[in-house]
């Protein structure tokens, strides 16, 4: 009898250290993915991060984008200011359709616009951190571990070779080469590289720049590729991600240090960076030289791009953004 009971008691055990693995199993991965969910949200709110949860995809049909932002763009370009935080994840499907010049291309610059001005938000975020850096180098000799640590990532992908500890002036040549690309240069180049987003890449890829790759799993293939040549057109998963690749090489290339020079220029004598007086250093950009310049200049001016140079976002919450 003892040893009937002794039995029962160590089954009965056994069955309760069962369904109290079960519920270990059951919480704890509740309780990592509430951990990681509450991480990446708070790296996705704050100010240097885009949050991606806040881009959406475009409507159907012929909806309008963004009412208000293609009300203001009808009405008069040089006096938008206050832009709606409005992310699109890819651009309008019906953008190729539109047989309207002028609404097609109100419709791509209400989907461009906000996107090419949250890309120069985050870059006014990086060159805060810098300048932040900067005065820490200066007061104490060194950066902090964690301000090292976002450092050597901003340095390598700018390409710039930092010191240890890191000194003042190479934060000044990262300074150099992190800073916004005027609107209106971003949008002429996005216009003429996409057919105002009508190309297939920019369709089926968010390639809105014509930027090359030799990476199989990240780009295109060209329909009609030279013989011999092995690059795809480099694709992304956000508009927000092409439009700040195509910063980063314009901020980065060898070929476009005569635009970063213009700019420092501009800015030493507190004039405001504008796409015309940046255009004519993009002479490396394409094959066709100063005729691509020439294009460039032609679509900022026809279309009254200029004005879009001293636009920002609306002010809100972070939670938008």
């Amino acid at each position: 009898m003892r040893e009937e009971t002794t039995r029962v008691r160590d089954q009965i055990r056994k069955y309760a250290g069962f369904l109290l693995l079960l519920a270990l199993l059951a919480v704890v991965p509740i309780g990592i993915a509430r951990h990681l969910l509450s991480e990446s949200r708070e790296d996705a709110l704050v100010p240097d991060k885009p949050n991606y949860l806040s881009h959406q995809y475009p409507p159907a049909g012929d909806a309008e984008l963004t009412p208000r932002l293609a009300r203001l763009l009808e009405e008069n370009m040089q006096r938008v200011d206050e832009v709606p935080r409005t992310f699109l994840a890819r651009l309008p499907e019906n953008l190729p359709d539109i047989r309207d010049a002028k609404r097609r291309k109100q419709q791509f610059v209400s989907a461009m616009l906000p996107i090419i001005l949250r890309a120069n938000e985050l870059i006014v975020a990086d060159r805060g951190r810098l300048l932040d850096i900067r005065t820490r180098i200066e007061s104490d000799g060194a950066a902090g571990k964690r301000q090292r640590n976002w450092l050597e990532r901003i340095a390598r992908t700018h390409r710039i070779e930092l010191s240890t500890p890191a000194t003042v002036d190479e934060i000044d040549a990262l300074l150099f080469r992190v800073d916004v690309i005027p609107p209106s240069l971003a949008l002429a180049q996005a216009a003429m590289e996409s057919g105002w987003g009508t190309s297939y890449f920019a369709q089926q890829g968010n390639a809105l720049f014509g930027e090359w790759t030799w990476n199989e799993e990240e780009g295109i293939l060209p329909r009609q590729r030279d013989v011999g040549k092995t690059h795809r057109i480099k694709s992304f998963e956000y508009l927000l991600d092409s439009v700040r690749s195509y910063m980063v090489n314009l901020n980065r290339h060898n070929s476009y240090r005569d635009l970063r020079l213009r700019r420092a220029e501009l800015r030493d004598h507190n004039l405001v960076v504008t796409g015309s007086a940046l255009a004519p250093s993009l002479i490396d950009y394409s094959e066709r030289g100063s005729d691509y310049v020439s294009d460039i200049l032609s679509i900022i001016d026809y279309n009254d791009l200029d004005g879009l140079d001293s636009a920002s976002l609306a002010v809100t919450t972070q939670e938008s953004r």
